[in-house]
């Protein structure tokens, strides 16, 4: 019978089981570094897919919201002047200049000049809340359209903007209290009919429809000089007439209160911010508006133009957004619209 050779009964020899340690080690480091890199890269896309779905998300709020607009403001006499009646106390604070667009009749939506520059960093504008139908006593059937100013701007958080990074920045929203249209209030004239309509905007009472709406102190002539008598009227609340000046406690001079459960920031408390023009370029902030580092900088990732004729606006709503992760890649959006607004 033949006889197995001694040596090769040994079974492996150092040099063989050396050779299969490191090939089996450099085969676990590579599944280990694909996996490493795989899970990576599959967190990083997920947040990737958030901060593109939460840009998404506010451009479509502030689109729907301009849909409704009725008055566009800017950087003017008129737009100026009614923001600064507008109760920001207790509000996120507006970001040291934060400015508005300059409405440009005659302009095309383009990157702003040194010399000519239409970009603001915020948005203020008049959208129709309701039209409130009311029927009254003497069977008078009265519409009275109702207003509320809305206000979007950049506040700074977790220090503001700094040269060393691309976040600092929120997103606010303001709303106002409700705003009855003088000119529809001032149609009515037999006084009688004129003091239930009032009376029933300021209790909030039932419309002709059965809906209750919020309750409505103030009447505003929409495009009216913020500083001129009769732009702003209060309903007294006994006798149901308007006057000039504030009562029942408003603050005089004018202020046009806020809505509180409306007035908080977009994106910080979901941990994302307004990319602040320290990001790396290709995200895409200052594309329009002439970029500026002196002061708190402008104009950061929210940048906003209004141009063409009144019948006919366009409002531009570039907005680019990072996340505050520090883990991996920075994750950021970069999304633009243009809203046709009406501003009557």
């Amino acid at each position: 019978m033949a006889r197995t050779p001694h040596h090769a009964a040994a079974g492996f020899s150092l040099l063989e089981l050396i050779v299969a340690s490191a090939l089996l080690s450099i085969m676990a480091l590579a599944v280990s570094t694909l996996s490493v890199s795989g899970a990576q890269g599959q967190e990083y896309a997920g947040r990737l897919n958030r901060v593109t779905e939460l840009t998404q998300d506010v451009v479509d709020k502030m689109r729907l919201e301009l849909v409704s607009s009725v008055r566009l403001f800017g950087n003017d006499a008129e737009g100026t002047g009614n923001l600064a009646l507008l109760d920001l106390g207790g509000a996120p604070a507006p970001l040291s200049g934060s400015t508005l667009p300059t409405v440009s009749p005659a302009a095309s939506i383009r990157t702003d000049t040194v010399s000519n520059r239409i970009t603001g960093n915020s948005l203020f504008f008049t959208k129709l809340a309701w039209t409130d139908r009311f029927v009254c006593t003497s069977g008078r059937d009265y519409l009275v359209d109702v207003y509320r100013w809305v206000y979007y701007y950049l506040t700074p958080v977790d220090g503001g903007p700094t040269p060393t990074r691309a976040v600092g920045l929120d997103l606010a929203r303001v709303l106002s209290e409700p705003l009855a249209d003088a000119s529809a209030i001032d149609r009515i004239t037999d006084p009688d009919d004129l003091a239930e309509v009032l009376e029933h905007l300021h209790e909030a009472t039932a419309d002709a429809d059965g809906v209750v709406h919020a309750a409505c102190e103030v009447v505003w002539q929409r495009g009216g000089d913020p500083t001129a008598v009769g732009t702003f009227r209060q309903i007294e609340d006994t006798v149901f007439t308007l006057s000039d000046d504030p009562v029942d406690g408003r603050p005089d001079p004018w202020v046009i209160q806020r809505n509180d459960a409306d007035s908080h920031g977009l994106l910080a408390y979901r941990h994302h911010s307004v990319a602040t023009i320290y990001s790396q370029a290709n995200y895409g902030v200052g594309r329009y508006g002439w970029v500026t580092t002196s002061g708190s900088g402008f104009p950061h990732g929210l940048e906003v133009q209004v141009v063409g004729p009144s019948s006919a606006r366009q409002v531009l709503l570039h907005l680019v957004v990072a996340s505050t992760s520090r883990r991996g890649r920075p994750a950021w959006s970069d999304l633009q619209v243009v809203v046709d607004g009406r501003d009557l």
